[in-house]
């Protein structure tokens, strides 16, 4: 089912709409605070709170604070693949991940790296982010002024594990998808940048030696960039779903509780439908029968009631006892209603993944 025109659940108070981006995530040395409707030139969280320039060791320790990463979701009817270039400071990740949603398999290609081998944007206007270990490669190249973004990644395989090319373009023009970026504050001076854009893809996805993706028009992509400066310890839920509907639209949604200030102002939740972006209020997110079992979604007011059903599981901890790092991140299937500000997307047959993230690293 399409989106379809509605009227907004009685109470719902939806967060305000974006509004045209700074020049810069920093401007003499405060973050510029807000949700924007496109890409953020300058990405120069360091900047912050700085008095010079040169303010050495501020710039040191804010650097080895911030998480950064850009990620990207992409598939079609069959597939889902998740992959990223990952810096935590304390080390690396280059990881993609492909699970066939009908088989309910998941392949693994990553591998954990020193954090100053890998190059995550600061920007994606002309950018890229990159890593390399051995013949293990990810390229994300950025291009939003051109209105694209292109995904490219190869693994020689290896101990069982099959050899993996994806070579993938997504098209992010004003045609065809709409940005949602969000500066949102943590504490005066402490922010999460997060650039999210759902977008119609074209390319393939190699297995062994084999093309098992990617149906023409029916592929989609998920631009994830994300510079946080966190609280310790970093906390927050997360859930993804998107696919191509009976006319060849990119349909989605992206749902986020997590530690900033004021969520029912600053929240990165919305919905999408091809060119258009639709807000949503803020969420909690409720595990009764733990991580693997069912995930509910819901604001105060009725306007999102989402259910997760967990299909293939993955997970990532350090330290004994989960102590320094619990991860859990399934795969799998949705249903449920999202009513954004007059419009209404019916979620049931969505694939996509969780994420349940405490780091104290």
């Amino acid at each position: 089912m399409n989106g379809s025109q509605t009227s907004q659940p009685a109470g719902a108070v939806y967060p305000p709409a974006p509004t045209a981006p700074p020049s810069a995530l920093v401007t003499d040395g405060r973050y510029n605070f807000g949700t924007y409707d496109g890409p953020i030139p300058t990405i120069n969280p360091l900047d912050a709170g700085a008095r010079r320039i040169f303010d050495r060791p501020r710039r040191f320790a804010r650097n080895l604070r911030l998480k950064e990463w850009e990620a990207f979701q992409l598939g079609d009817d069959d597939w889902f693949v998740l992959g990223a270039v990952y810096n935590a400071k304390s080390v690396g990740l280059l990881q993609v991940l492909a699970v066939n949603k009908h088989e309910e398999t998941i392949t693994r290609w990553e591998t954990k790296v020193p954090a100053p081998t890998l190059a995550v944007a600061h920007g994606l206007l002309g950018t890229s982010s990159r890593g390399r270990v051995g013949e293990f490669r990810i390229d994300i190249g950025n291009h939003l002024e051109r209105g694209r973004l292109t995904v490219d990644a190869a693994h020689p395989g290896k101990r069982g594990l099959p050899a993996m090319g994806l070579h993938v373009r997504g098209d992010c023009g004003p045609d065809d998808a709409a940005n949602l970026v969000v500066v949102h504050p943590f504490s005066d001076d402490r922010a999460l940048y997060s650039h999210k854009v759902m977008m119609p893809m074209t390319g393939s996805l190699v297995i062994g030696g084999q093309q098992v993706g990617f149906a023409e028009d029916r592929g989609f992509l998920v631009l994830d960039d994300h510079h946080g400066d966190y609280p310790r310890p970093l906390r927050y839920d997360w859930v993804t779903g998107l696919r191509r509907n009976d006319l060849g639209q990119v349909e989605g949604f992206n749902l986020t509780a997590n530690q900033i200030r004021d969520p029912a102002v600053n929240n990165e939740n919305a919905l999408w439908i091809g060119n258009r972006l639709h807000r949503l209020p803020p969420v909690a997110v409720e595990r009764p029968d733990g991580p693997w079992g069912r995930w509910l979604i819901r604001d105060h007011d009725g306007a999102v009631d989402v259910v997760f059903h967990p299909a293939v599981r993955s997970t990532m901890h350090v330290g004994p006892g989960k102590i320094l790092a619990a991860y859990y991140a399934p795969y799998g299937w949705y249903e449920g209603t999202l009513n954004g500000d007059g419009v209404t997307l019916k979620v049931d047959g969505f694939f996509g993944v969780g994420e349940q993230k405490r780091i104290t690293v």
